[in-house]
């Protein structure tokens, strides 16, 4: 790339050979291999947008980096990215300054602290580039889904299985951080035209653990009871009906912080709950926590979740 920024590259390999447009192409031959009265179900699963940030060299030109804002989580200054991470439990700036390295996604010797404000946008702009040529291969997809004509009977879902720090916080990759920007994920389905369900924006938390009754509510088949979720609501009546008031993520990780196989293994575990309101994580005892620590955060108070209430004594009661 221009900026030397980790794992960012200008990829020589031609369009229709990466692996957005060719998974893409997998799909569009397998429609094209059915019945027009066939049944049919499709994961289709692209690797990006992810690390290494490397879209063909002839996609580079839809997003010039130096246009693009930095975060709004990504502080002005070190000092200021610095005093903010200071406030939640020490694995955050461990992350930052390389002093502890809990994360497995991190390449070795990385630190987030070093990185600097263009390489922080030119990283995000090979990430709008690959989220663009996603945007155009589904478009592919569903135009031959609809020349097929089964667009009236065919429900979508787009989501992802996690977000990306992005320079938010001053971090970078992903981990062990259970906010917004790893958390709250790209979640939309579009019912089949046929059954005319009015669209809308619902608040209620979901979950991916939905997915699977979903799917087996469309097809109108009974969820069987070792599923743990519940299909998705498909209006605000309906969700206040189901009592959806939170749900859960987890994380657990063990390894070892350096190359020498004597040193401890580090262990770190987490376990979140997310409601409309707030967000509250525990941590449980391991090499690196007691497991009396922890984060809470006020959603409507503080919606960038730069406050760490878990030692507040006024929210005690929200905590437990």
């Amino acid at each position: 790339g221009d900026t030397g920024a980790i794992q960012c590259w200008v990829n020589d390999m031609p369009r229709e050979l990466y692996h957005t447009d060719w998974v893409a192409d997998r799909v569009i031959s397998f429609l094209d291999g059915l019945d027009t009265d066939e049944d049919w179900f499709i994961w289709m699963s692209f690797p990006d947008p992810h690390h290494p940030w490397d879209p063909p060299a002839s996609e580079i030109d839809r997003v010039n980096w130096r246009d693009l804002d930095l975060p709004e989580l990504y502080a002005a200054t070190a000092e200021e990215r610095e005093k903010l991470l200071e406030q939640k439990p020490r694995h955050w700036k461990g992350a930052w300054d390389g002093s502890l390295r809990t994360n497995f996604e991190f390449p070795p010797n990385f630190r987030p602290a070093d990185l600097t404000d263009d390489q922080v946008r030119e990283i995000n702009a090979m990430n709008h580039i690959e989220n663009e040529m996603i945007d155009d291969a589904c478009g592919r997809v569903f135009d031959r889904i609809n020349e097929r004509g089964w667009d009236g009977r065919t429900d979508i879902f787009f989501t992802t299985d996690h977000g990306e720090l992005q320079g938010d916080f001053g971090l970078m990759f992903k981990g062990a951080f259970h906010v917004d920007a790893l958390m709250r994920l790209p979640f939309l389905w579009r019912p089949a035209p046929d059954a005319a369900v009015s669209p809308q924006a619902l608040a209620d938390p979901v979950a991916h653990i939905d997915l699977a009754p979903t799917f087996c509510s469309i097809a109108g088949l009974d969820v069987p009871e070792w599923m743990e979720g519940s299909p998705l609501p498909q209006s605000a009546s309906e969700a206040q009906a189901q009592n959806r008031e939170s749900v859960l993520t987890g994380w657990d990780s063990e390894h070892r912080n350096s190359d020498d196989p004597d040193k401890q293994k580090l262990s770190l575990s987490l376990r979140t709950i997310t409601t409309t309101d707030y967000v509250a994580t525990a941590y449980l005892p391991g090499s690196i926590y007691d497991g009396n620590e922890g984060e809470l955060y006020d959603l409507n108070e503080d919606p960038l979740q730069k406050v760490n209430l878990w030692d507040d004594p006024k929210y005690s009661s929200i905590r437990s």
